[in-house]
């Protein structure tokens, strides 16, 4: 049948949800349910939400965006969900090309996705995943190629087996449920196209960048004992720019231990085609090594 929700977590949200709104009225193929859940908002998103029509499920507290996503999917009555944040927007053509890509062997459709800047309307990220690297090897296309929530329909069931979002962390848990989808076995289908709208500004929880960057160190070390020697390479990879991050949060304790564990892992950073600070790689300490990279390019 591949009924669809839409399931949209809320905190303070009254000021967006009548934005996004206007997106989900506009979808070419309508949503089967669309469900929104309060987590003890300040506001009168409540309000707003009701009087937009939607089923309002409302918390009695603020338990973070993890939890309130997985109650919705529980809530949920259809075949396949999506979560939408409500300060982002959708393409028109949303869900109906992305239930296009529907078929028995496929568990999760993902699309690309613009992160755009919401006062200037400039193109911040553009998040490009290729179909073809999904085919090959799904756990280490999601690593290397961090998924959100709002560009992923998903297969309710599949989504409940694996628990859902680590309720622990604030940050890249997103990116983590499709790693550990890829790694339950999910088949995935890339739609090569830019469908959904990430809107950022300075109230979201991504703002925190020393509390996301560490939320992403914890995982990767959680993927390098759950996959083991089967994602060394790509977690390296993904160490240098945790490692990278660190250094302009003047986080060098921090840079620190990522650089450890990426050497434990048999590591090398930094990376570099620059013959000189390869030389210097032979004799001084990696973080300081890439300190110096770090400042040749900004110069």
């Amino acid at each position: 049948m591949n009924s669809c929700s839409l399931l949209i977590p809320c905190y303070n949200a009254e000021h967006y949800l009548p934005r996004l709104w206007e997106t989900v009225k506009a979808q070419t193929i309508p949503f089967d349910e669309i469900i929104c859940y309060d987590d003890g908002s300040q506001d009168n998103t409540v309000e707003v939400a009701k009087s937009l029509g939607v089923k309002v499920i409302v918390g009695d507290e603020n338990m973070g965006v993890s939890h309130v996503r997985n109650q919705l999917a529980r809530a949920s009555n259809c075949d396949w969900i999506h979560f939408h944040d409500a300060d982002d927007i959708l393409h028109p053509k949303y869900l109906e090309k992305a239930k296009a890509k529907i078929n028995e062997n496929t568990d999760v459709v993902v699309c690309n996705v613009d992160w755009i800047d919401e006062q200037t309307r400039e193109l911040i990220i553009s998040w490009k995943y290729n179909n073809q690297d999904f085919q090959n090897n799904p756990p280490i296309s999601a690593i290397a190629n961090p998924i959100g929530v709002i560009n992923v329909l998903c297969r309710r069931d599949i989504f409940l087996k694996v628990n859902g979002f680590d309720e622990l962390v604030s940050c890249w848990e997103d990116a983590d449920l499709y790693v550990r989808l890829a790694g339950a076995g999910a088949k995935f289908a890339i739609l090569e196209e830019v469908l959904g709208f990430s809107l950022r500004h300075s109230n979201g929880l991504s703002n925190n960048q020393h509390r996301c960057w560490k939320c992403r160190l914890y995982f990767l070390e959680k993927y390098s004992k759950s996959f083991e020697y089967l994602v060394d390479e790509v977690i390296i990879d993904q160490l240098e720019i945790v490692a990278r991050n660190f250094l302009k949060l003047r986080d060098k304790h921090l840079a620190l231990e990522t650089i450890k564990f990426s050497q434990r892992l048999g590591g090398n950073p930094p990376t570099t085609n620059n013959a000189l600070l390869n030389a210097m790689k032979l004799v001084l300490p990696a973080i300081l090594v890439l300190q110096i990279q770090q400042f040749i390019r900004k110069s």
